[in-house]
């Protein structure tokens, strides 16, 4: 559905990331590609295709599309000749050569609606290194009437060559304060809710939302408390491990990389080696990312449990 409002008046920490492409737009400086960036679950992916509708729309104002014109009715149907969206094929990871190959061709060929036409990379650390080189020769060599808008979670992994040649746009993730207030005052939860459904999903008010409709709270809360159970000694590691059976791999990685986060400022100051929770967390992470591969859940969870149990009892519980 084309988005004929600002992005920020449904989720307000929007509002400086959106401002600053405002100006951008104003000024006539918006570059040829764009990089916007920030953590998963704070939003970007509706700035990301406000921008998309408001650079299309036939009778856009201050950057938002009008939703009414030729172009928005066309966008709204999937059938937007000018508009190209990159994503990868369902069930797979990457975005391969050959679809960022004719998407480069076809940017190159004359507008037939809008006044520009618009590629969206979502997310663009999905290319494969291959797609990737074939995108930098086109930001070397810009086409002169398209907008190219690269949508990264984790800009790191995308080429420096790829980064340096963008125009960056942050979205961070909203302070607690602002996040618990959209949730209670916008979403209807009640504040404890909030709160916990907040602290489940990591800082993220859109992935607490989704947490709280599925349900998921609870899992967290236990995976929480087994954890500290098993820093001493009242819990085992292959009764963790069975507890988060029925919760998606990726979902348990990030759950315990974000608690291994929490683990780590509370024992700041505390004394001990706080190095050890750094490199859990960062196992953590990297291990989110094995789960895209054949490699054993089952083995990977139980190394990092092992991990985890040595470093929290050599923190003093």
């Amino acid at each position: 559905m084309v988005l004929s409002v600002q992005p920020a008046e449904r989720l307000p920490w929007l509002q400086p990331a959106w401002t600053a492409y405002q100006d951008r737009l104003r000024a006539d400086r918006l570059a040829h590609a764009l990089l916007l960036h920030g953590p998963a679950g704070t939003g970007k992916s509706l700035l990301a295709h406000a921008m998309v509708a408001g650079l299309l729309c036939q009778q856009p104002k201050e950057g938002s599309a009008c939703g009414q014109c030729r172009s928005c009715v066309l966008l709204n149907g999937g059938a937007h000749p000018d508009w190209f969206w990159l994503r990868p094929e369902e069930g797979k990871h990457q975005i391969k050569i050959d679809p960022v190959r004719e998407t480069i061709r076809s940017l190159g060929f004359t507008t037939t609606i809008s006044r520009r036409k618009v590629a969206l990379f979502e997310p663009a650390e999905a290319m494969n290194r291959n797609a990737a080189n074939a995108l930098l020769k086109s930001l070397e060599e810009p086409p002169g009437d398209a907008v190219l808008i690269l949508l990264s979670h984790n800009p790191s992994r995308l080429p420096v060559t790829i980064r340096s040649r963008c125009q960056a746009i942050a979205v961070p993730m909203p302070s607690d304060e602002v996040a618990l207030e959209w949730l209670v005052d916008s979403v209807g939860l009640k504040r404890e809710q909030a709160t916990q459904a907040l602290s489940a999903a990591g800082g993220s008010p859109l992935r607490a939302v989704a947490y709280h409709e599925q349900e998921m709270v609870p899992a967290h809360r236990e995976l929480r408390n087994r954890l500290a159970a098993l820093a001493t000694g009242r819990e085992t590691i292959p009764a963790v491990v069975s507890s988060v059976r029925d919760v998606a791999p990726d979902t348990v990685w990030l759950w315990l990389s974000t608690l291994s986060a929490e683990r780590l400022r509370q024992s700041v100051g505390q004394g001990g080696d706080t190095r050890r929770l750094v490199r859990i967390q960062q196992m953590a992470d990297r291990n989110r990312q094995l789960t895209r591969t054949a490699v054993r859940e089952d083995l990977l969870l139980r190394d990092w449990l092992i991990e985890w149990t040595s470093a929290a009892q050599g923190l003093g519980k």
